[in-house]
């Protein structure tokens, strides 16, 4: 065990550090020297990078194995910041919708002790099952391509029982016939799950335990059966916020209640995950043919990835299949991913992937690292700066171009960046240039399309889609957005368009809307190869104010949680020993007021 800042790391590095991670029963560690060197690289490198992640903030576990036996497998940052508690691979936490997996693996188990086949419809399971659905199979449900949706006033957490969350999934208007195309709902597995407790005559997790888990060695893995014991259980957070752990929140007596069960909830390990991956990888739990079904591209999920039995299939780079999966809340998020003909399994857990983002895509870095030796993108090497030398950089900056300015704030260990004018807006946010002129005419036609709209004419912002959606749908969309914005800040005055910016391959223009009792942001996003061709607005947004962290001296790099590159910026006095402000290469420094 050795320690490091922050929080306590257990490791497990093969062929490079000593062993010192307590291995469970039955794990095998690769030898010292059985290690190619290529793995034994890409352990180096992974590390480097995690390492870097931690100082930015993330927290979280990685586990990634090669033929059955284990590379690495470390914690980073603080499962319970309230018990200053690190992670480990020991650390329990949720895994999101990879219960998926576990749900679909009990059915097939349950097929192969021929109590049911996937072919079989759901009305032999449930009773009066509309005419619509009747031609809904298991199959269906396993692939999310039966039609159904999930019921939307029911959350998670409500009190809801099994034969009240079947009568209202039934009773919803299926998205489109059995079979005819794919549409992801948690319902699908949920009406497993009660399929896997009318058989088996007891609870869901009482099954999978008996049947899945057992026979794994995975004794820490479900919701209430393991005796995790205290302080095993990581702690979610929001920014400085606690938000708690999913088994604080409103369960049944033998587990979640239904809008939740068999399609999330379970909580696991990086051990027993990598436990299951090898015992699914060398067929200890499953017979080939049901392997076979489990591991099919069954249905297209839209692009160039395709829906298994609880995974969803896709090609890495040299034409290998991978089976992976994710799971979250948006505060808890888990992935993992299988590619068996290199043997290769990597699964990762955090509890912070609000406060980073980039977390979502960590594992396809980490993958591309161990298969092809794609390199790790570039992220800041962030670096402890006294908070005097901070204070010193803080202050208005103009721009002498159009007078547009940035604000330079101390917020935590780093500075943030507020723009005012469209100009500093693009060069704060852009990390690339892009054809001059090119941010003006997206600014004047994006006021455009916010003026039509609230004056009801929307035949602008069907033009920027290329006709592709129909106008009604527009305007439908528009007033659930304008709506929502009513709701929290009062009557919408008048709108701003910030400014537009060069993200990662597109463009993004913001919208302010200055209401009564206060303002909202949106922000829509362009093709970045056309002229003017909207692509839809984003989800999470491209926030106005930027944050930069500290990596020595007066060199400071943007980190907004890893959804966008970086952007180097430094402060200097120029010829008049005035403070300025340069963002790379992009544009003209700004001078201290």
């Amino acid at each position: 065990m050795k320690r490091s800042l922050p929080g306590l790391r257990i490791i497990a590095l093969i062929a490079i550090c000593p062993i010192i991670l307590s291995a469970r029963a039955g794990t095998q560690e690769a030898a010292p020297g059985s290690v190619p060197e290529k793995d034994r690289t890409a352990v180096l490198d992974s590390r480097d990078y995690l390492q870097r992640l931690e100082k930015l903030g993330f927290a979280g576990a990685v586990l990634v194995a090669r033929n059955g036996a284990l590379l690495l497998a470390e914690g980073y940052g603080l499962a319970d910041r309230e018990r200053g508690l690190p992670w480990t691979p020991a650390t329990v936490s949720s895994i999101g919708s990879i219960t998926k997996q576990f749900t679909a693996a009990a059915i097939l188990k349950l097929e192969e002790e021929v109590r049911l086949r996937v072919t079989d419809p759901i009305s032999s399971y449930f009773k009066d099952v509309p005419a619509d659905k009747a031609g809904i199979t298991l199959h269906h449900l396993l692939t999310h391509s039966s039609g159904l949706l999930d019921p939307e006033e029911i959350g998670d957490y409500d009190p809801i029982g099994r034969e009240d969350y079947v009568r209202k999934v039934l009773a919803q208007k299926l998205a489109f016939p059995p079979g005819g195309g794919y549409e992801y709902a948690n319902a699908n597995f949920s009406l497993l799950g009660v399929i896997i407790e009318q058989l088996s005559g007891g609870s869901y997790e009482s099954y999978l335990h008996e049947k899945l888990f057992l026979p794994c060695g995975m004794r820490e893995t479900g919701t209430l059966l393991p005796r995790w014991g205290e302080g095993r259980t990581a702690q979610g957070y929001r920014g400085p916020q606690r938000w708690g752990t999913i088994l604080e929140r409103p369960f049944d007596k033998d587990g979640p209640y239904w809008a939740l069960r068999a399609n999330g909830g379970i909580h696991s390990t990086c051990n027993d995950m990598f436990l299951w991956a090898r015992a699914l990888m060398e067929g200890k739990i499953l017979s080939p043919e049901s392997m076979k079904k489990y591991w099919t591209p069954h249905v297209s999920e839209g692009g160039d990835t395709f829906y298994g039995y609880g995974w969803s299939i896709g090609t890495a780079p040299g034409g290998l299949k991978v089976v992976t999966h994710h799971g979250g809340n948006g505060i808890f998020f888990a992935d993992m991913a299988m590619v068996p003909d290199a043997g290769l399994v990597i699964f990762l857990m955090t509890n912070v992937v609000a406060d980073v983002p980039g977390a979502n895509a960590l594992l396809d870095k980490i993958r591309g690292r161990f298969l092809s030796g794609r390199p790790f993108p570039e992220i800041p090497a962030a670096k402890a700066v006294p908070e005097d030398i901070l204070k010193s950089l803080t202050g208005t900056y103009v721009l002498a171009e159009d007078g547009g300015r940035i604000d330079v704030a101390v917020e935590g260990r780093g500075l943030v960046l507020e723009p005012t004018g469209q100009k500093a807006f693009s060069l704060l946010h852009s990390v690339e240039a892009v054809t001059p002129g090119r941010f003006e005419r997206l600014n004047r036609l994006m006021d455009r399309i916010i003026a039509a709209n609230r004056i009801g004419d929307f035949r602008p912002l069907s033009e920027v889609y290329g006709g592709r959606v129909p106008v009604d749908r527009l305007r439908e969309r528009w007033r659930e957005i304008t709506g929502t914005i009513e709701e929290r800040n009062g009557r919408i005055l008048r709108h701003e368009i910030l400014g537009t910016a060069r993200t990662t391959e597109r463009d993004e223009t913001v919208v302010r809307f200055v209401c009564e009792k206060g303002s909202a942001e949106r922000t829509y996003v362009w093709a970045a190869d056309q002229e003017a061709s909207l692509m839809g607005m984003s989800m999470r947004g491209l926030p106005v104010r930027l944050r930069f962290v500290p990596e020595g001296g007066t060199a400071f790099a943007s980190w907004d949680g890893g959804l966008r590159p970086s952007k180097r910026l430094r402060f200097e006095p120029d010829a008049e020993d005035r403070m300025t402000l340069n963002l790379g290469a992009e544009g003209p420094a700004a001078v201290r007021k």
